[in-house]
């Protein structure tokens, strides 16, 4: 079982989604939606991003007049996703070992992400940009391109899972000054583009506003949904993480529905995850005095975050009960629980 670390007063409750010590474990669905998808709604509120920047503006008069490479993450079945520079407004294209394989429109701060859908060959892999800006009749090409070495793959299959490395190198086209390592090998795991979209923690409670975090392919559009109701967007940071404030608003006890869309160029969606989720019923701490009741929606972390002011003392609560709990990934409603002097040692 990983660590779990949350930030919580005593009034805040956390549900951990994927790799919490839960109640219940929901099913998540995946699916992947095509580019022409326009039947979705675009969403008018945004949130701000993980990471402050700079304003619209300031970021304008700095963009790059020719398309640079700013960041690359590729995953070892060779999709993945590069994100760079350039005037705003121009349009961007991706060339891999001279076939075009990608383009996208700059945004108003002069920043483009290209999400790779189509596979990279294996082998070793020239990546070059070219762009137009609005308006204009030139060319503009990068100064360096990007060499990507993809694994070998047999039959969708990796030969060698201990050759699993993608490994990125931004080198000038003129051979001139030094290049870049834009990913190593077995620093940076990054999934297929199917399957980088997760729901992470939600943190709840009358302590302040909900705040849900997860997973995502870096520097991409996610748009977060509670019940089918918009909540808030967000674009994840160089390391895919993002973060959506759920402000002024509580969450009820209950069942709950997330839906996160993970959009690519014009906001269209490109990949969706569905998660059920239950919130649990408040524990009142002054009548828990020599035991607990599980009621839906409660975890051993949240017991014990409640009752003894941090989830990592769980460990008493499994030990005094472990005739009953077999696993302390699974406790069950209705379930009644021992509570040890909380001056016991964990040992």
């Amino acid at each position: 079982m990983g660590p779990l670390v949350t930030k919580s007063d005593d009034t805040r409750r956390n549900i951990i989604i994927g790799v919490s010590i839960a109640a219940v474990v929901a099913a998540v669905g995946y699916v992947m939606w095509p580019a022409e998808d326009s039947a979705l709604p675009v969403p008018q509120q945004q949130t701000s991003t993980v990471s402050p920047s700079s304003s619209p503006e300031e970021q304008a008069q700095e963009s790059a007049k020719v398309p640079e490479f700013d960041l690359v993450r590729i995953s070892r079945g060779g999709t993945g996703v590069i994100a760079g520079r350039m005037a705003p407004g121009a349009q961007v294209e991706l060339y891999a070992n001279g076939r075009k394989i990608s383009e996208v429109t700059a945004d108003e701060n002069g920043e483009w992400v290209m999400i790779l859908e189509e596979p990279l060959e294996a082998g070793s892999v020239e990546l070059n940009l070219k762009a137009q800006e609005t308006g204009g009749t030139e060319v503009a090409e990068a100064d360096d391109v990007v060499v990507v070495s993809v694994p070998e793959r047999e039959d969708n299959r990796f030969l060698e899972r201990s050759q699993n490395g993608v490994v990125a190198v931004l080198t000038p086209k003129d051979g001139q000054g030094s290049s870049t390592v834009l990913q190593k090998p077995g620093v940076a795991a990054y999934a297929e583009v199917g399957e980088s979209l997760t729901l992470d923690t939600i943190d709840y409670g009358s302590g302040g506003d909900p705040v849900f975090t997860g997973r995502s392919l870096p520097r991409v559009e996610v748009r977060l949904y509670l019940d089918g109701r918009f909540v808030g967007s967000v674009r994840a940071d160089d390391g895919g993480r993002w973060a959506v404030p759920y402000t002024n608003n509580v969450l009820e006890p209950g069942k709950h529905l997330i839906r996160l869309d993970q959009t690519i160029a014009e906001g269209r969606v490109q990949l969706r995850v569905e998660q059920p989720f239950e919130t649990g019923e408040p524990i009142d701490a002054s009548t828990a005095s020599g035991g607990v009741l599980v009621k839906p929606g409660n975890t051993l972390w949240q017991i014990a975050r409640q009752l003894y002011g941090s989830g990592f003392r769980y460990t008493l609560i499994f030990q005094e009960n472990s005739e009953q709990i077999l696993d302390p990934d699974k406790i069950y409603p209705g379930q009644l629980f021992k509570l040890p002097n909380p001056n016991k040692s964990e040992g």
